[in-house]
């Protein structure tokens, strides 16, 4: 074997040794993302109606460590905003072609031993969103959620002139989700 193929073997085997190195790198590094969020309710109104109750964080997270190629963690703030839906029984998402009138009378939340914060009232559509300009509650603060705490959350509504009303306890908990950091590039 002469001296030039033996560096084209050589050169072969560092091009392979190369790209296995970059596929274990990006077959090992993650991402991790964290929030925090007061855990979804979903009351029962009728046969054909439920009503959930969510929160979704009230910025969008930041990067917190960040090491290239091989690590990165995000943390969205410790502070939510509360999300109200009257939905079809059984499905996710869409219209609700099931509602003829809606009059939201109250929907407010309440930390132990304080006064109860109203969100919305008089309200006459079966989907809101806190800190959206659309449904004119941008004015309104995000809710702090830290783990181990619970919020009181009620509502007092009109559907298809039926009166239903409801309170729940709903649990603060930590979210976390890792996924492939190869994901976060394709972003």
């Amino acid at each position: 074997m002469s001296i030039l193929q033996m560096r084209a073997q050589y050169r072969g085997f560092l091009i392979r040794l190369a790209l296995l190195t970059l596929l274990a790198v990006s077959v090992t590094s993650c991402a991790r993302f964290s929030k925090y969020e007061y855990a979804e309710h979903v009351f029962a109104l009728d046969e054909e109606n439920e009503l959930v109750i969510s929160t979704f964080s009230s910025w969008f997270p930041e990067t917190q460590t960040h090491i290239p190629f091989i690590f990165r963690s995000y943390k969205a703030p410790q502070s939510v905003y509360f999300q109200f839906y009257v939905r079809a029984t059984g499905t996710v998402a869409g219209p609700n072609p099931n509602i003829e009138s809606i009059l939201v009378r109250n929907f407010s939340y309440e930390f132990p031993g304080q006064e109860p914060m109203v969100l919305m009232k008089a309200f006459t559509e079966g989907f809101w969103q806190q800190g959206q300009q659309a449904y004119d509650s941008e004015q309104l603060e995000p809710v702090l959620c830290y783990e181990g705490w619970y919020v009181l959350i009620k509502y007092d509504l009109i559907l298809n002139g039926e009166v239903f009303q409801g309170e729940h306890k709903l649990p603060a908990q930590r979210v976390v989700k890792t996924y492939p950091l190869i994901y976060d590039a394709l972003r």
